[in-house]
């Protein structure tokens, strides 16, 4: 089991929005890391809606990344403390500006603009997917000059179509038929790795494994590791005794190490 760390968190807010205020990051940076380090932005989960799952769920990856020398970022993407459903569309926009927003801000972080990865669970996983693939959905009071796609992208069971959504969502059943990931697959997008549980029944493992597959078709360095029996959110600190989480960490820094990444 490794041992946990905590470092200082500073709240920076990224993005003002008319309908519901403000949108924060959470920074965690080891003081001792004075270099010009890389960044990873986490996004949670939860479905596009309610506050029950909240950037909190990404703290101790972020902690966990911030003692390897990383700038280690969590995303407000929709309002902590409102509750009900959000836009996906919305949320991609947002993404894009937060990622956007720190690129912009790389020299005052002390980050390198072409060492930004993106983490994601579940929604947060599919909005990190977005940012890789996604030439539409932009905010447009963005500097649409700076780039929003990372340099890698790590996805915890992570959605990569639409057909749920257009379900919760249907009067934005046209904008989400054209952000459905798998309809997008290309080639020269950033390196990724997915984690999957078979057993997924918010996200099936089959529509992921599909989705793999394109993306090898198309060259892409693309990543699938599948965890035998696990439904939704396995890899979650606190969950079966940590074990997947400690997994999924190391495989992370090994996907990392490899792409230069750390």
């Amino acid at each position: 089991m490794r041992r946990l760390v905590s470092f200082p968190v500073e709240e920076q807010l990224y993005k003002t929005t008319l309908e519901h205020g403000q949108l924060k990051l959470f920074i965690y940076a080891n003081p001792e890391f004075m270099k010009v380090r890389p960044a990873i932005l986490f996004f949670h989960g939860a479905g596009f809606s309610t506050n029950k799952v909240t950037p909190n769920q990404f703290q101790n990856h972020a902690n966990h990344f911030a003692s390897l020398g990383y700038l280690s970022i969590c995303v407000e993407y929709r309002p902590l403390q409102v509750e009900g459903l959000f836009s996906p569309i919305d949320c991609i926009l947002h993404a894009k500006s937060a990622i956007r927003w720190v690129r912009n801000k790389s020299s005052s972080l002390g980050i390198d603009p072409n060492k930004i990865t993106v983490a994601g669970a579940s929604a947060g996983g599919y909005l990190s997917l977005c940012c890789a693939m996604l030439e539409q959905f932009n905010d447009n009071s963005d500097d649409l000059a700076i780039s929003c796609v990372p340099n890698a992208v790590v996805v915890f069971n992570g959605g990569v179509d639409t057909i749920q959504l257009i379900t919760m969502f249907p009067s934005l059943a046209e904008e989400l038929s054209h952000a459905s990931l798998i309809q997008h697959v290309r080639s020269d997008l950033p390196p990724s790795i997915l984690f999957h549980g078979t057993l997924d029944e918010n996200v099936r493992h089959e529509t992921v494994k599909d989705f793999v597959e394109k993306m090898k078709q198309r060259d892409n360095d693309c990543t699938l590791i599948s965890f035998d029996g696990m439904g939704h959110g396995f890899f979650n600190f606190g969950q079966h005794e940590n074990i997947p989480y400690e997994r999924t960490i190391n495989e992370t820094e090994r996907f990392l190490r490899a792409n230069m990444m750390l």
